[in-house]
């Protein structure tokens, strides 16, 4: 049985919310900027494609960089910091990037 992640364990249990307005804005500010990176770097990720591989790596940082500040913050929000920190480089991990950004 292998051991679960911050990100799974919240998942599974309901997750904590976060306890004040002050950790809520902090997780807000925090997951925009983690959301960011994550989604720049992840959605504009090296393409395997000569014709539109370029396209397409436009596109994923155009969108990345929309959408993934929107999911950042409320994550932020809604479970702070710490669980919005773990999920971005549990992403970066495992989609494109293998965790070579981080905004820490």
């Amino acid at each position: 049985m292998r051991e679960l992640s911050l990100i799974e364990t919240e998942i599974v249990s309901g997750g904590a919310l976060v306890a004040t307005l002050g950790d809520a804005a902090e997780g807000a500010v925090w997951g925009f900027f983690e959301g960011l990176a994550t989604g720049a770097a992840v959605g504009g990720s090296a393409s395997r494609s000569a014709v539109f591989g370029p396209i397409a790596q436009v596109v994923g940082l155009v969108f990345g960089s929309i959408v993934g500040p929107i999911v950042g913050t409320v994550m932020g929000a809604l479970w702070g910091k710490d669980t919005v920190a773990a999920y971005g480089a549990d992403f970066r991990q495992n989609y494109g990037t293998s965790g070579s950004v981080a905004l820490v």
